[in-house]
């Protein structure tokens, strides 16, 4: 998550993280934007911590947080 927001920061997106529910980010993405903070998101967060097992990221979007599940 750290890292997720510093890289919103330093490279200027107009998108930004919002919150934290349980095990779930929730963003606020400029539509432009979406394929790639999708990318950076699912990239970032599986490559938090290295395991044996393969950490699975996935990501949903919709216009509210109910949509997105």
């Amino acid at each position: 998550m750290i890292n997720i927001h510093k890289k919103l920061v330093q490279e200027k997106w107009q998108s930004k993280m919002l919150l934290q529910v349980h095990d779930e980010l929730v963003f606020d993405v400029y539509r432009p934007e979406l394929e790639t903070i999708k990318t950076l998101v699912k990239t970032e967060m599986e490559s938090a911590f290295k395991m044996d097992v393969p950490l699975d990221v996935e990501v949903d979007t919709g216009l509210n947080w109910l949509e997105a599940h």
